[in-house]
């Protein structure tokens, strides 16, 4: 049965037996006489004493290590090539499961008597200021041992760690193992969420070289622009030798990006409106306008998707801005398929004619206005030609006031060098850089998925949240679309890739579009891990607490780091059992004696008593004291404590992508590596 209290935290108190039965073993084999005992029993006697001296030796060292690593971690650097996992699991780190000894253990470290394991009294803190003042000098050589982690050094240095290195400390007196997921249970997507500059995106890099590695198609959405991000996923893609799998789209560097039309490929021609109308306002009086902005583009798409010509966000501007050549083309097609031999001679004679044009048609062109006239006189009948003709028929000034909140969505996206990158079809000027994009590749989220593609998107939300908002959602809803068609080639026998979706700063691309992606997706072999700050950026993006809950309700797996936001640390503590801990209490007392014949003239009595009371496994807070590189995962129904590995730099980069990479490190201002490299969080290395 083990003990109630572990005392871990007690004085080395196994320094006396070692030093007594390591003095019995010397006198066992050099002067046995001295206790009275024959060669062989002297000898008996000294190889047991040494056996006991070197299972103290060992209780006393691990309980050292245990106390010294409340303070100091071990440092977690790895080269990529050493990362392994078995086969059908995903390696997020190394650490242990969390059970009640660790909250009991935990629970200890705060307590007021054991204040000296994890901070020193004065005039240790002086002598190590010295011994650091010290080591400027030409005696730094000779003062290794004592600025060392040297288990008997007295005085370590302590490196400063942000956090509380204790959460993870209190795992290490037993020994840390690799925390790995099931590939089975990454079906039900994964939430990884940290403040700022604590991780997030370094596990990503190794989620995401698993992911190559076993040849899964792998789509990373990357709003702000992590140069290290992207070298890493081209150098492993290189190492798995599917390179030529590798595409980058990124806003922010449109020279070197794959072209992408985001409303170009659909299932359903709705799709298109749908994907334009979800950027627009929802609330309030705003969603009647969105409605009928949606009507409008989806006339346009069906026009344009009958007409065979492109559909892309040029295209839909100039069609919303002059209709009137959109009529025209239209209704001379469909004359066409009608067989109206002479339609066009018509229309001719009409405009040509003296017929004046009704008051409704104020401001529009002679020529639409004639062909709607030739249209109805032949008494031709079309589903979309009604819908358009009804739309060309709308007072225009009345009409421009309906669909204003289209506009500038549309212009946002067709201005700059952008407009190249997201309207490839688009007869851009010769002359124009942006034709630059009319022969590059082109990006296809069926074709890549196919081929099993490797792709890199890059938003630029740094600098036009609106735009990276507006092709991340499309992006989103696009993927949603060709995840159904697979679904349905998956019915008919098809095979089924493995799509692991891997989207960074989540809350710069949330809408509408993902909820579906995340509750059905699953089917059509999509994994989605999404990384966020704090549950409240997905709340303020939907404006709606509610919504928010069923974005976050379709994430199994919870992977939790540094979170400064109550509500959202609750996400996991919430989800945890209250765990039973022990407190050793000691209840001291005195009673004198009222008789004065009495040769007693007091009593004392001193006892200890352990008591028991039931707190969380974790509280709120305690998500808040993680170091950087650190976190808590909820696994399955079971938490881990686990420390993120960082990578050593290897990246091998052709000169246009070197380029890039370094303009995003200097241009984005993220830092080497989040800072770890400057701070040792994980753990200081001698």
């Amino acid at each position: 049965m083990s003990a109630p209290i572990e005392a871990l935290l007690r004085p080395p108190v196994e320094q006396s037996a070692i030093a007594t039965h390591a003095a019995l073993a010397l006198l066992g084999i050099g002067a046995p006489q001295v206790l009275l005992l024959p060669g062989g029993v002297g000898y008996a006697l000294a190889g047991a004493c040494a056996l006991r001296a070197l299972w103290l030796t060992r209780r006393m060292a691990r309980l050292l290590r245990y106390q010294r690593r409340l303070q100091v971690l071990p440092s977690y650097r790895i080269h990529p090539r050493l990362l392994r996992a078995p086969a059908g699991e995903l390696f997020l780190g190394r650490g242990f499961q969390w059970h009640a000894r660790h909250t009991q253990r935990y629970a200890d470290t705060q307590r007021t008597e054991y204040s000296h394991v994890t901070r020193r009294n004065g005039l240790a803190q002086q002598a190590r200021s010295a011994l650091d003042a010290l080591s400027t000098t030409p005696l730094k050589p000779l003062l290794a041992p004592l600025n060392s982690q040297w288990l008997l050094n007295p005085l370590p240095p302590r490196p400063y760690v942000e956090g509380s290195p204790e959460l993870h400390g209190v795992g290490l007196y037993e020994k840390e193992q690799d925390v790995t997921l099931q590939q089975a249970e990454r079906v039900a997507h994964t939430f990884v969420v940290g403040t700022t500059r604590v991780g997030k995106t370094r596990l990503l890099e190794v989620i995401a070289t698993q992911d190559i590695r076993r040849g899964e198609v792998v789509i990373v959405f990357d709003p702000k622009g992590d140069g290290d991000l992207l070298a890493r996923l081209y150098t492993e893609a290189q190492r798995a030798g599917r390179a030529e799998a590798f595409q980058v789209f990124h806003l922010g560097f449109p020279e070197q990006s794959v072209a992408y039309n985001p409303v170009g490929s659909f299932s359903r021609v709705t799709e298109v409106a749908s994907r334009i109308a979800g950027q627009l306002p929802n609330e309030g009086n705003a969603a009647a306008f969105r409605e009928f902005a949606w009507r409008y583009v989806n006339v346009l798409a069906k026009v344009l998707d009958i007409l065979g010509e492109p559909i892309n966000y040029q295209v839909l501007l100039e069609c919303s801005t002059d209709i009137d050549a959109l009529v025209v083309r239209y209704l001379a097609c469909i004359a066409a398929q009608k067989a109206v031999t002479d339609w066009n001679e018509q229309v001719a004679a009409l405009i040509d004619s003296e017929a004046k044009m009704p008051a409704q048609y104020k401001g529009r062109d002679r020529s639409a206005w004639a062909s709607v006239e030739v249209f109805r006189r032949n008494g031709l009948s079309d589903p979309t030609a009604t819908s358009l003709i009804k739309t060309f028929e709308h007072d225009k000034s009345h009409f421009d006031k309906l669909v204003a909140s289209l506009y500038p969505l549309l212009e946002k996206l067709t201005s700059g060098p952008v407009a190249g990158l997201l309207s490839p079809e688009s007869n851009l000027p010769v002359h124009d850089e942006q034709s630059i994009h009319q022969n590059t590749e082109r990006l296809s989220w069926k074709r890549a998925i196919e081929r099993g593609g490797i792709v890199y998107v890059g938003l630029d939300a740094l600098s036009d949240p609106d735009v990276a908002s507006a092709v991340g959602n499309a992006m989103f809803a696009d993927l949603t679309s060709v995840a159904g068609s697979l679904y349905k080639d998956a019915q008919r026998g098809a095979p089924l890739k493995r799509v692991c979706v891997h989207a960074d700063e989540f809350n710069e691309l949330v809408g509408r579009e993902f909820i579906p992606l995340a509750n059905k997706a699953g089917g059509a072999g999509f994994q989605l891990t999404v990384y966020t700050q704090t549950l409240s950026d997905i709340i303020a993006r939907f404006d709606n607490p509610a919504r928010a809950g069923q974005v976050v309700g379709n994430l199994g797996t919870i992977i939790m780091l540094r979170v400064k936001d109550k509500a959202t640390a609750e996400l996991l503590t919430h989800r945890l059992k209250d765990v039973e801990i022990n407190q050793l209490m000691i209840d001291s007392g005195s009673t004198d004696n009222a008789d004065p014949d009495s040769a007693v003239h007091f009593t004392s009595t001193t006892r200890q008593r352990i008591s028991s009371q039931r707190v969380p496994m974790i509280h709120a807070g305690d998500l808040d004291a993680l170091p950087k590189g650190h976190a808590f995962a909820l696994i399955a129904g079971r938490l881990y404590k686990l420390r993120l590995p960082l990578f050593s730099d290897d990246a091998e980069l052709p000169s246009g992508l070197q380029a890039m990479v370094e303009a995003m490190r200097r241009d984005y201002a993220h830092g080497n590596v989040e800072g770890w490299a400057d701070t040792t969080p994980l753990g200081w290395k001698p």
